[in-house]
């Protein structure tokens, strides 16, 4: 796939399991969060909802929620990876990884990592978590981080905008992804501490769930190139996601091609593949 081509579509934030618990996993988050699943869960899944929604690219994020899964799921992730489908790699706070397997990990092609802070039971901005910031940042790659609440888990919330914030002015060498524009229902802390960083934001999730006041506010005053567009998915529907995007008169036709395209193929190393 030449990756010069900007009418390429790029999805940056979407989840699949291995078949063997596809089903068991979006079944038991549908149960715990409330929330509809717009796919199977699996890879094939996942890939004809790409084809249905003309996305040519989706990067899986997985979150090891226990230190002893981070192996096994990075043995899958090496396996899934194929034309069109990019992997962030895992890793847990409770056991992080040193230079040396950063540095064999970006020799692998992973350009990045995800991290669940709620799931992974870790505040952003411990600074416990400061060293490991900077080992990330210091191999050039990044972390997207989920941002905000989740449906489907108790407080406390461990990653809010403030805290975000913190990390950013702590480690500003660190490339950030900041997912769901900050953290659904945070939109009012996100416009204080987030808006006009330099960080990333990605779209996930409450692009069309957030009030539409925030929404124009928040990308026509974020740069666009620090926006990238992103579903969810299965949480979401990749096609309505990115035609509700495409349709908002706000955004100039370089807006969009920056926010579908060409900051994710930058973060992701694509540009001149």
């Amino acid at each position: 796939m030449a990756y010069r081509n900007h009418t390429v579509k790029i999805d940056f934030h979407t989840h699949i399991y291995p078949d063997r618990v596809a089903l068991s996993t979006v079944s038991a988050v549908r149960r715990r969060a409330g929330i509809d699943a717009y796919t199977d869960g699996t890879l094939e899944g996942l890939k004809r909802s790409m084809a249905a929604a003309g996305i040519d690219l989706s990067v899986v994020a997985a979150v090891a929620t226990k230190p002893e899964q981070v192996a096994s799921i990075q043995r899958w992730l090496k396996t899934i990876r194929q034309p069109g489908i990019v992997t962030l790699a895992a890793m847990h706070p409770a056991d992080p990884l040193n230079s040396g397997q950063m540095k064999m990990l970006r020799r692998e092609g992973f350009r990045g990592f995800k991290f669940h802070p709620d799931y992974q039971d870790f505040f952003v901005d411990d600074p416990g978590m400061y060293p490991l910031y900077e080992r990330v940042a210091a191999e050039g790659m990044f972390i997207l981080f989920h941002a905000g609440m989740d449906r489907g888990l108790p407080h406390p919330v461990h990653g809010t905008p403030g805290r975000l914030a913190a990390v950013h002015k702590a480690v500003p060498q660190l490339c950030m992804i900041v997912a769901h524009l900050g953290g659904e229902e945070a939109y009012e802390e996100t416009e204080v501490h987030l808006l006009g960083q330099d960080i990333y934001l990605d779209t996930s999730f409450v692009l069309r769930k957030m009030p539409g006041t925030f929404r124009e506010r928040f990308l026509k005053e974020h740069p666009a190139e620090r926006l990238v567009f992103a579903s969810d998915s299965p949480w979401t529907d990749q096609g309505e996601e990115l035609r509700f995007l495409l349709q908002l008169p706000f955004l100039t036709e370089s807006d969009k091609e920056k926010i579908c395209f060409s900051n994710a193929a930058r973060l992701l190393g694509l540009e001149n593949t």
